[in-house]
């Protein structure tokens, strides 16, 4: 198990837009966590105002606990989701709170379901694309005994089978959002996960918000730097997330690029076919 939320993502700049080197990030490992800022004892009151529910109320979360809008709406979160999903992305009606008791198990590996009335009309799953992500808030500090989420990264490229993935236990290359009080996980909503089992004595508290893009993108709607093209090519074609078969790489870069591509509008990169095989034949083994 790896734990890679440690590391601190910086914002790009005060518009709170994210930059070409974070969007490579989130299509290559599907993920990106921001951590808003709010007053010292704004989390903790949170909590509180969550363990003070008698019932769970689904859907209207947002309406028995309202400062959860307020984290959804802080400029660092809203520059996320504007940099991911357009200027005019919209905030679905499905919200949920998970409420992570000690002694919790752990969940299957699984895809969020999109059979949901209030996502947009023809919605599907696209690997290639951003079309709706989760946002999931976690009001305390979560520890690797607290029940964290745990993800594959760069899972949501890739059609699996269902049955296949949700009976499997850890992956090697799974990550763990042990993350501070506060923080906010992106998730690209094909990405498979799981809440992992609470062995701790404390409830761990998840708000899990959906959003989706309204509209194609005509430019890129993040901080975008032309002069970075070849980098974030590059990166596309290179960087790891979780192991995989080496015959799915080309396959995996392409729907890479494609991804970009879709979100960037007219700063799309150029995919080139190139012959890999070519050149001096393989030496044999003697």
């Amino acid at each position: 198990m790896i734990n890679v939320f440690g590391k601190e993502q910086m914002l790009s700049d005060t518009n709170h837009l994210l930059s070409d080197d974070q969007i490579a990030d989130f299509v290559i490992n599907g993920y990106h966590i921001v951590a808003p800022q709010f007053q010292s004892d704004f989390h903790e009151r949170v909590y509180q105002e969550l363990n003070d529910l008698p019932t769970n109320p689904g859907d209207e979360i947002n309406k028995a606990v309202p400062k959860i809008d307020d984290v959804y709406e802080h400029p660092a979160v809203h520059g996320a989701l504007t940099s991911l999903l357009g200027s005019d992305y919209k905030r679905a009606a499905h919200r949920h709170c998970h409420k992570n008791h000690p002694g919790t198990r752990s969940q299957t590996w699984h895809q969020d379901s999109l059979n949901i009335p209030t996502l947009a009309d023809g919605h599907g799953r696209v690997s290639d694309h951003v079309q709706s992500v989760l946002a999931m808030y976690y009001p305390q500090a979560v520890t690797e005994k607290m029940g964290p989420t745990a993800l594959i990264p760069g899972s949501h490229l890739f059609t699996a089978s269902t049955d296949r993935n949700a009976s499997n236990g850890n992956f090697r290359d799974q990550v763990v959002a042990v993350v501070p009080a506060g923080s906010v996980l992106i998730l690209h909503y094909d990405i498979w996960h799981a809440g992992t089992a609470n062995t701790s004595d404390q409830v761990r508290y998840m708000v899990k918000y959906l959003f989706e893009r309204a509209n194609e993108s005509a430019e890129p709607s993040w901080n975008h730097d032309p002069a970075k093209d070849r980098h974030i090519f590059e990166r596309l074609e290179q960087d790891e997330a979780a192991a995989m078969q080496r015959s799915l790489v080309s396959k995996r870069n392409y729907r890479r690029t494609t991804m970009w591509n879709n979100i960037a509008g007219k700063a799309a990169l150029k995919y080139e076919y190139r012959d890999k095989w070519s050149g001096d034949w393989p030496k044999p083994n003697l």
